[in-house]
């Protein structure tokens, strides 16, 4: 258990309440009070100097605690099932603690009970291609089947397409967020439902931020070292040169940690990222073994293309045997396949329950692997 009592825990995150307290400054009072922050609470403007805070931080302070009321910030956290966690914690990510100015408490919601999981982080553009959408599959869930825990930021495209693939798969995800992770506070609104599936997974919503706070810009720029501090590996899938993601990857490589790239077509936008970055020298990555071969885990067999391609029908055998790695309209394939459109339709639809082909959307469809 961390050495900060629930009392204690509580009056640390009262002093998080406030923008002015980031990870330098509430060190600062950890180590002046000796993680008593009960009696930080109640210390005098002196005593505060003495902890090494600044005179305007100070007076920010004094004049915001009368407002804060200690039983209703306990009441709000319990009503929207967010726990804290500190630094002392046996639970708190592991590699976190490694890496330059790491948050000294994190709020979350869900389970946070193995300090040691291997996660790896998986990030990349919201405005998400047919490409992207393609590869992330075939490289994501070989991870999870793998035993690794997929971390990201729930945000619209790569984000939440990663996270998705570890849900399909019954499997633990963690969403690292940018503001509160109350219902009202949770970003994007659209999903929400994603959080809650997250959440009944046995996944977590982590967050250094207390719950009530906005998702500002610059808390995003922030999180981003959260991602990839608790990560051994950070895989970015299509991003441009102007993306968050690439302040994920350059964090990534500021803790020495693995950065890891999904190359693709030289002029396509979304793709320009990734191939800077190969260019810069990060992995290139056109399997899920590159990844888990790099982490010593054992690699996944290839499917044999020729397993892959029995339907169970002579209408599903020609489908599968037009159907390919790039994605093909449903009106291309009916064309080539000579078949009729409602037969194709059909049999499209069954493929794809039975795992055996995906539906990109806009009618486009690949063969699954």
């Amino acid at each position: 258990m961390s050495r900060l009592n629930n009392e204690n825990l509580i009056y640390f995150h009262c002093f998080n309440l406030l923008p002015q307290f980031g990870p330098a400054r509430l060190f600062r009072l950890v180590g002046y009070f000796k993680d008593d922050f009960g009696k930080a609470f109640f210390a005098s403007k002196n005593e505060l100097l003495k902890a090494g805070l600044e005179n305007e931080v100070i007076d920010v302070w004094l004049e915001r605690k009368p407002k804060i009321n200690i039983d209703d910030e306990r009441v709000r956290l319990k009503k929207e099932n967010i726990s804290i966690i500190t630094y002392q914690d046996p639970s708190f990510p592991k590699l976190l603690l490694e890496i330059p100015k790491f948050p000294p408490l994190l709020y979350f919601r869900g389970n946070m009970e193995n300090a040691e999981e291997l996660c790896v982080a998986v990030v990349g553009t919201r405005k998400i291609t047919t490409y992207g959408r393609s590869v992330i599959p075939d490289l994501v869930a070989p991870l999870v089947d793998a035993g690794v825990v997929i971390v990201s930021g729930m945000a619209f495209g790569v984000d939440s397409e990663a996270h998705k693939q570890a849900l399909i798969k019954h499997k633990r995800t963690i969403a690292v967020l940018g503001g509160g992770l109350d219902d009202q506070s949770l970003y994007p609104k659209h999903h929400q439902l994603l959080a809650h599936e997250i959440l009944d997974s046995g996944g977590a919503l982590l967050s250094e931020y207390p719950p009530g706070t906005p998702n500002f810009k610059q808390h995003f720029v922030a999180r981003n070292r959260i991602i990839s501090g608790m990560c051994i590996g950070t895989l970015v899938v299509e991003c441009d040169l102007e993306s968050g993601s690439l302040i994920t990857a350059k964090h990534a490589l500021e803790q020495n940690r693995q950065v890891y790239a999904v190359p693709g077509p030289i002029y396509a936008s979304q793709s320009r990222g990734p191939n800077n970055l190969i260019k810069m020298g990060a992995k290139a990555v056109i399997d899920a073994n590159d990844i888990l071969e790099d982490l010593n885990l054992k690699s996944l067999p290839l499917e044999i293309d020729s397993q892959k391609t029995l339907g169970d029908n002579p209408v599903e055998a020609k489908l599968l045997e037009i159907i390919t790695k790039e994605p093909m309209i449903i009106n291309e394939i009916i064309k080539i396949s000579k078949l009729d459109a409602g037969e194709v339709t059909s049999a499209l639809t069954f493929l794809e329950m039975k795992g055996k082909v995906r539906n990109l959307g806009g009618q486009q469809y690949v063969r699954s692997r």
